[in-house]
């Protein structure tokens, strides 16, 4: 027997008809085709995998290097435990929605800055080193296992920017 579902009827007015009826359809794929202005925006429409077009390098040298997120399989990869992440960590400065399932609770972040520091203490790098023993594993392990090649670029950007953080931070000193 089918259970009766609980519906919120919605009242809509003249005017939100009206805009949900002019509302601007989606361009079609020959429209989108038309306004690429390069051969590869072109080619892309026609490739059978889901290549990303790299962005065109920035013009400008003298800007410093954009926050680095570190996402929590970035921390696991790099010898962080869920039990570590909530003893070490803050609170995340940023959440972010999945972009891989839809309705998924969003994605904690941190910045390479937050990560580094913490990951510069002594109480952190003791922690690492038991752990690790008491898994078996070495960080190497851990990095060898990275099949995917878009997240071992974003795993070595992320230890990019720690690094560059730990060794400013050092040099202030």
């Amino acid at each position: 027997m089918c259970k009766p579902q609980n519906r919120t009827r919605v009242v809509l007015d003249e005017s939100e008809i009206q805009r949900r009826l002019t509302r601007p359809e989606r361009p079609t794929m020959a429209e989108r085709y038309a306004r690429a202005s390069t051969s590869d925006e072109r080619d892309r429409f026609y490739a059978n995998d889901a290549r990303r077009i790299a962005p065109e390098p920035s013009r400008r040298t003298d800007r410093p290097p954009s926050t680095v997120w570190i996402t929590k399989p970035i921390l696991k990869t790099r010898g962080w435990t869920e039990a570590a992440i909530r003893e070490f960590l803050p609170r995340p400065e940023k959440h972010y929605s999945n972009p891989h399932v839809k309705g998924r609770s969003p994605m904690p972040l941190w910045s390479a800055r937050t990560v580094g520091r913490v990951e510069a203490t002594d109480d952190w790098q003791l922690w690492l080193a038991q752990s690790l023993a008491r898994r078996g594993i070495t960080l190497r392990h851990l990095t060898e296992s990275i099949r995917d090649n878009g997240f071992r670029h974003r795993f070595e950007s992320a230890n990019r920017a720690i690094a560059a953080y730990q060794e400013s931070r050092y040099r202030i000193r």
